[in-house]
């Protein structure tokens, strides 16, 4: 890439393709901007492709988790699992509904939550474990699933992605999806919800609006998707393969250009098949590095910028794995619209800082 024009390579970039737009203009055009077709047909399409009984949208992600810990029966005195490394997402929705978040750390060079761990910690006030793919990398679910205890599987971070060659989505007793302007589908936001279990959706339901008179005994929430996003993710749903597909010919780049560098660990991806929603490095001077790329006109992000045990005060000698993932991973731009030679030019940069 010719360094003679000013680079700025975001760290996230929405791939908006034409019928992303036209979706866009026909639910404008047709004036219904409220709740309607489009949300529909979107969840319609979200019950085919993850083969769930009941899919169901909500205004984000954090909706997404709030409802369906509301679902699992989540209140006072009740417990819910969740790893350290991840945003706080998912603390917030818990401490709202007077539990007490079980916050452990993530396995060894790894950025999923610690299966030993979680075994730990299970006792007759577990709730629920709640399961995020942190990265697209996939967590080890199936193992999880046989403790017993309801899973929320967050796909926030993995949609489209796979474990033992079945769809991440489809492990969870609630699986939630987010369409943030920086996830794999990117709608602006708006979130979902899929499950079997029709005791779950009915709660779900219930609680998910308001404005209709039989959900006022609920205490119910503002929490609908409106036509115009859902049209937008309902657009990108149809082409979450081909993005995936693209990611990976990404990643297939950096790993050919950081293989031989001693100072930059990519020893991780190896491990599992990820969709990699994020394209983390581990090096040990992680704000040099993000500082100098800056001055390069590359963005990049930690991979998660404060655990959650820093967050509510707990001791960071018991999240060791977390606390070395927070000081040395780097995530470095991935997504479909990025070209092979701003490809090239990132891990040119990168490569030649590592051997300063």
């Amino acid at each position: 890439m010719s360094e003679s024009r000013i680079i700025d390579i975001p760290h996230s970039r929405p791939t908006i393709s034409e019928t992303d737009i036209n979706a866009a203009i026909s639910v404008l055009k047709s004036e219904h901007l409220e709740a309607g077709y489009n949300v529909n047909k979107l969840e319609n399409n979200f019950k085919e492709v993850f083969f769930k009984s009941e899919a169901i949208s909500v205004a984000n992600g954090f909706a997404a988790i709030h409802l369906s810990l509301i679902a699992f029966g989540v209140g006072k005195d009740a417990e819910v699992i969740i790893p350290s490394y991840v945003c706080s997402a998912l603390l917030n929705p818990i401490k709202i509904l007077g539990a007490k978040p079980v916050i452990i750390d993530v396995a060894e060079n790894s950025f999923n939550i610690s299966v030993e761990e979680v075994e730990k910690r299970i006792n007759k006030k577990t709730k629920a474990i709640i399961v995020p793919h942190i990265f697209g990398f996939p967590a080890d679910i199936d193992i999880l699933k046989s403790f017993g205890i309801p899973i929320l599987e967050d796909c926030a971070q993995a949609i489209g992605g796979t474990y033992k060659n079945e769809l991440l989505g489809t492990f969870g007793d609630i699986s939630i999806f987010s369409f943030y302007a920086s996830k794999m589908i990117a709608a602006g936001d708006g979130g979902m919800i899929v499950t079997d279990n029709q005791q779950y959706a009915e709660t779900i339901k219930n609680y998910r609006y308001y404005g209709h008179k039989k959900q006022h005994r609920f205490n119910a929430y503002n929490y609908q998707l409106t036509n115009l996003p859902a049209a937008i993710a309902d657009a990108q749903l149809s082409r979450i393969g081909d993005f995936i597909k693209r990611r990976k010919e990404i990643a297939n780049m950096y790993d050919q250009i950081f293989n031989s560098i001693n100072l930059i660990d990519i020893s991780f991806h190896n491990k599992v098949n990820s969709c990699y929603y994020r394209y983390p490095i581990r090096l040990n001077n992680l704000e040099w590095m993000k500082s100098e790329l800056k001055k390069s006109g590359i963005h990049c992000g930690y991979g998660v910028l404060e655990g959650l045990h820093q967050l509510v005060g707990l001791s960071p000698s018991n999240f060791e794995n977390t606390e070395y993932n927070l000081k040395t991973i780097l995530s470095i731009p991935i997504y479909p619209s990025l070209t092979n030679d701003e490809v090239e030019y990132i891990g040119d940069k990168i490569s030649k800082l590592a051997n300063i």
